[in-house]
């Protein structure tokens, strides 16, 4: 393969622009070319180096295209896994120039910000509310200061019997009434006000200062199989330490959530139709018995569970707009609430009242992760991470930590941040993808998928240790299946992990 070919397709693949069948012949060709994994690996240190600089300096994480042709060009070697001197040097050259430019963008950003600070930061919220008599009612609050989601919900010390205090509150009658118009009480419980917070620079894992506890639990995933005679999306369960691997019975069926109460396991999923289940967001026993139709929209996806109670929150394009908008409702399917709030990748705060999920303002600017809450999600949510790299949340379920992944310089890896938005932190640093990560029930590891060591499978990281394990192999699984109906372009990241007790 010739290496101008060989360095533009690479250079697609760390911007993530390559179409999936694209991202699989460059795989295949990684898998089979040593030299070229190394060049990818390098290639990819480089942004990570050079990103908390551009980030400061240029406000961005990625060269500008003159500058990244530069690189490109001055890396572009006829060998490149062999050694010259030309090639440091050239490489010493082009980030001699982007550091002398940084320094210069640095120095105007530090007066303009400068300049910032000095300015009255004080700002008013301007929202609507309906008054009692049905009108609209302007309510202009200033807030002088700001109140961290982690003050109003102390994740690592709740207990059930205080939290279930809350839920009283907003679930305070059977199942079979409603409480309000959309059957819960509108809880105005503040949350922390949206703050712009860069990615902090990679950081190497910590060296294991003792050896983690095993992981307890079950973890559930679905991956496309796509071996002669089954052609189908599989949903799979295995024991977190890798043993007692089960097949759901169910076929064609994907996006799996799984909960764990009063001594058995309950499984919402995606299911396609194809061939064995209906078309519709569906819950159910994990033997496949029993099912229920979540939604009744074959749009519908992305379930979650509450850690408190039988409800699901869930995401749907089923709008003629064909955008992503968060419903929740019983687990049977019963009382289904429309939470008025454009998002996607819901996920239940440990008080089983909050959610986090992927969304932007009305305008289209402040993409990022928001936390909402369900009696008063519409005008009640807010940013806490505008970064629009980031996808997949999930919600400790003992912290107000959240997990997620973003690929910053085209290499997705994992994050995790605090519910107020504070402290974000790079918890993997491999050329390989990591993503879709699940926390553990006791909030101590990650399970994530990642392509490391050339295959598919799932692995655990243990976060205060940054120790990782391999768990599963797909062995030939993959997450591309053939862009028709009833699946349509998908690929890995439109999946999700789930763990329980």
């Amino acid at each position: 393969m010739p290496t101008n070919h060989v360095t533009s397709l690479l250079e697609g693949y760390l911007d993530n622009r390559l179409s999936p069948e694209e991202r699989r012949s460059v795989e295949t060709h990684l898998a089979l070319c040593q030299p070229c994994r190394e060049r990818l690996h390098i290639a990819r240190r480089l942004v990570d180096e050079l990103k908390p600089t551009m980030l400061a300096a240029l406000g961005q994480p990625a060269l500008p295209p003159a500058l990244r042709q530069r690189v490109r060009q001055a890396a572009n070697t006829p060998q490149p896994w062999s050694f010259n001197w030309t090639f440091p040097g050239r490489v010493l050259n082009t980030v001699g120039t982007v550091a002398v430019i940084a320094l210069l963008a640095f120095g105007v950003w530090t007066v303009i910000r400068g300049q910032l600070l000095g300015a009255d930061s004080s700002f008013e919220i301007v929202s609507s509310s309906p008054s009692s008599d049905g009108t609209a009612e302007q309510i202009v609050a200033a807030t002088p200061t700001l109140t961290p989601l982690s003050s109003i919900i102390p994740a690592p010390t709740l207990t059930k019997s205080s939290v279930g205090d809350t839920l009283e509150k907003v679930t305070s009658t059977p199942r079979t009434a409603d409480t309000s118009e959309n059957g819960l009480e509108a809880q105005n419980i503040p949350l922390s006000q949206p703050e712009s917070v860069p990615i902090s620079p990679p950081q190497p894992a910590p060296a294991p200062t003792h050896t983690p506890e095993p992981p307890t639990g079950t973890i559930a995933f679905a991956y496309f199989n796509q071996a002669p005679g089954r052609q189908v999306y599989e949903t799979h369960l295995i024991n977190a330490d890798g043993t007692n691997p089960r097949l759901f019975p169910l076929d064609g069926v994907s996006e799996p959530a799984l909960r764990f109460a009063d001594g058995e396991y309950q499984l919402a999923y995606r299911a396609y139709h194809k061939p064995t289940s209906p078309r519709s967001l569906l819950s159910g026993d994990v033997e496949g018995k029993v099912s229920y139709r979540v939604g009744g929209f074959f749009e519908d996806a992305q379930p979650d569970w509450s850690p408190k109670e039988y409800r699901l929150i869930y995401a749907s394009q089923r709008e003629v707009d064909r955008r992503w908008r968060l419903y929740t409702s019983w687990g049977d399917g019963e009382k289904e609430i429309n939470l008025r709030r454009e998002g996607e990748s819901p996920t239940f705060a440990p008080d089983g009242f909050h959610f986090a999920f992927i969304t932007c303002d009305n305008t289209g600017n402040r993409c990022g992760i928001w936390v909402g809450d369900l009696g008063n999600s519409e005008y009640g949510s807010q940013p806490i991470l505008e970064n629009r790299l980031a996808q997949s949340p999930d919600w400790s379920p003992v912290s107000a930590e959240i997990a997620y992944m973003a690929n910053p310089g085209g290499n997705w890896d994992l994050y995790v941040v605090d519910s107020n938005g504070e402290n974000v932190r790079r918890l993997t640093d491999d050329p390989a993808i990591d993503g879709l990560p699940a926390w553990s029930p006791d909030g101590k590891w990650l399970a994530f998928l990642s392509n490391r060591e050339g295959s598919w499978g799932i692995w655990l990281l243990h976060v205060a240790t940054g120790e990782t394990r391999r768990v599963f192999s797909f062995d030939g699984g993959v997450f591309t299946p053939p862009n028709e109906p009833p699946y349509g372009q998908r690929d890995w990241y439109d999946e999700q992990l789930s763990w329980s007790e």
